[in-house]
């Protein structure tokens, strides 16, 4: 614990209490030679307080020529590391190693977008197509026009369905023939397409399920429109015999009547419909018509074609994302090795400083030392004259021969030798310093310049041949998948 200036003088007061009791006494005894329990506690204080000032210089020096060693040490590595760079093609060998690393990475993604891409192309040959792939972005976003259109349907086929249990019933059965009418009408939207493709095949199937849809659509939605009729006759039958709904039974048999009502159209036997189940056929083949184009626009009208066209993008996007990352992460490696340059240099100059501010900091203990003892010996002076002069002033006996000698605490070494030693020592570290500033700040800042210059070539250049050459070891990888 480092001494507190005034802790001495301040038993001034004490002391003079003590002084008087003891000269009331004629103590210490004029015959005496050596100071008495109270000033021998006063010189001890004093003597601690030298000891702590002490200790404390002691460890400020040992702190000291620590940092000292650790400055010389982190010196010999900035020296070692200035060596290595100067020796090497650290910016070229660092990117060239970014770009190693994910040389497999993109050669895999390349092959697989050239083969994609060789797919693609292939379909819009053989089939003689000129103009990009158009779909919806989201197809179930697309799909969900076709929902609405069933609820709308089923809302208003309620109404002509509705039976004794209101609207509900009627929306049952309308939601079943909905789902039967507007599905079918849109798979053989989706199938029309194929009359796209130039095959006679694919053109054959596009044309019969056109026909399917026209036939389906007009059959369906007037069989609809005639179970109408057959279910307003069930509903009145239930309804006379006081029965709650019509059984699964009666339903089957009114569908069955139905249906034989409707194929009779293929003999010109038109079925007998009201008012409501013409509106209803009309309103059912509508939505067939809506339905069957939200199948045929699904996806590109050249079927196939927005499959492979999806694909390519996906492996073209990965592809891209992964050029994307390694292009950043070589930047990231060149940015890395300048920045590792330019730390090089702050180091060397930051170890000067870090000299500078030690030899200022030792010269300060010692400066703090010396301050402190001499403080120390004033305030002890302080206190054994006052001790002395009051205890004179009681006593009626002459006072001791020896209370007119002074009490010197001052150490015989002030610490100045391990100083001086430790500052040497400083020195030496601080010229170390000033030379490999002198010898290696040019070199570095030659080295950053460099650095800087080649980076525009590494970047551009090497990394366009790099990427030439992943293109040749994915066609590689495209030959070798081939012959396995």
């Amino acid at each position: 614990m480092s001494f507190n200036t005034g802790s001495i003088a301040g038993l001034c007061g004490e002391f003079q209490k003590y002084a008087a009791e003891e000269g009331s006494y004629n103590r210490p005894d004029a015959k005496a030679t050596t100071p008495d329990i109270n000033e021998v506690k006063a010189i001890t204080l004093a003597k601690q307080a030298v000891s702590a000032e002490e200790a404390s210089l002691a460890e400020a020096i040992l702190s000291a020529d620590k940092q000292c060693g650790e400055i010389e040490l982190r010196l010999a590595v900035l020296e070692a590391q200035c060596n290595s760079c100067s020796s090497h093609h650290l910016v070229e060998s660092a990117f060239r190693a970014e770009l190693a690393k994910a040389d497999p990475v993109l050669v895999s993604a390349c092959a697989e977008e050239m083969t994609t891409r060789a797919y693609l192309n292939g379909f819009i040959s053989r089939n003689n197509i000129k103009d990009p792939a158009s779909y919806p972005a989201d197809q179930l976003y697309h799909f969900s026009f076709l929902l609405l259109f069933v609820v709308l349907e089923t809302g208003i086929n309620a109404f002509f369905y509705e039976g004794a249990t209101g609207l509900l019933g009627g929306a049952l059965i309308a939601l079943s023939i909905s789902v039967v009418n507007m599905g079918a009408a849109a798979l053989l939207g989706a199938l029309f397409r194929y009359i796209n493709l130039p095959a006679t095949s694919h053109k054959l199937l596009g044309y019969t399920s056109l026909l399917g849809f026209m036939v389906t659509a007009s059959v369906l939605n007037l069989i609809f429109a005639t179970f109408r009729v057959q279910y307003q006759l069930l509903q009145s039958s239930v309804i006379d015999a006081n029965l709650p709904e019509p059984g699964t039974l009666q339903l089957v048999s009114a569908l069955k009547v139905a249906m034989t009502d409707a194929l009779g159209i293929f003999i010109l036997k038109f079925p007998a419909i009201d008012f409501m189940s013409f509106m209803l056929f009309f309103v059912g083949f509508g939505c067939s018509i809506l339905a069957f184009w939200k199948g045929y626009t699904f996806d590109d009208k050249y079927p196939g074609y927005g499959a492979y066209d999806r694909l390519h993008k996906r492996t073209e996007h990965i592809f891209a994302e992964a050029r994307q990352r390694i292009y950043q992460d070589a930047v990231a490696s060149v940015s890395k090795t300048a920045q590792e340059v330019e730390g090089l240099r702050s180091n060397i100059i930051a170890q000067q400083h870090y000299a500078s501010t030690l030899k200022v900091q030792v010269a300060a203990a010692l400066a703090a030392f010396l301050s402190s003892i001499k403080t120390i010996q004033a305030e002890l002076n302080l206190l054994l004259e006052t001790y002395r002069s009051a205890n004179r002033a009681t006593r009626a006996t002459t006072e001791p021969a020896y209370f007119c000698e002074p009490v010197n605490i001052t150490p015989n070494a002030d610490g100045s030798d391990q100083i001086n030693l430790l500052l040497g020592k400083i020195d030496k570290v601080s010229e170390l310093a000033s030379l490999l500033a002198k010898s290696q700040g040019a070199e570095l800042s030659n080295r950053l310049t460099q650095i800087q210059q080649q980076s525009h070539s590494l970047i551009e250049d090497t990394f366009q041949k790099n990427l030439a050459g992943i293109k040749h070891r994915a066609e590689t990888l495209i030959s070798s998948r081939q012959r396995t």
